[in-house]
């Protein structure tokens, strides 16, 4: 995510931003196949997800970790932070102000599963 926003302070022009956009997609690609486990999450709607399904594989994961009524805000935070970051990707208007708040919706997605994750981590070695 650094290069990113080191990216926004220099973008000057369309494909600039683009290329910010595109950067912040292929960071999220690879935290989901980090955290995703095919054999132990699995999508609510079924489906298995394909090596790029950043939303299946993140929503298998943050459920399979976080269930039930009393983790719903946690699920909502991640849920929320990953439909921006999935939403401004795919808008074909590139602007400034859309790049920051894709750096910022993908940072945060990043975050939760990063905190998510280092957790998950810690219980499975007993720490």
């Amino acid at each position: 995510m650094a290069k990113a926003r080191s990216q926004l302070d220099t973008a000057v022009g369309e494909e600039d931003i683009q290329a910010i956009g595109l950067h912040c997609r292929e960071v999220m690609i690879s935290l989901a196949q980090a955290v995703y486990d095919p054999g132990i999450h699995v999508s609510e709607d079924g489906v298995v997800p394909s090596a790029t399904d950043v939303n299946r594989m993140i929503e298998a994961y943050v459920s399979h970790t976080f269930p039930g009524e009393s983790y719903k805000e946690v699920r909502a935070h991640g849920r929320a932070a990953l439909a921006l970051a999935l939403d401004l990707q795919h808008r074909r208007s590139a602007t400034r102000q859309l790049a920051e708040l894709y750096v910022e919706a993908a940072g945060s997605a990043t975050a939760v599963i990063s905190i998510i994750a280092r957790r998950s981590f810690e219980n499975s070695a007993g720490l």
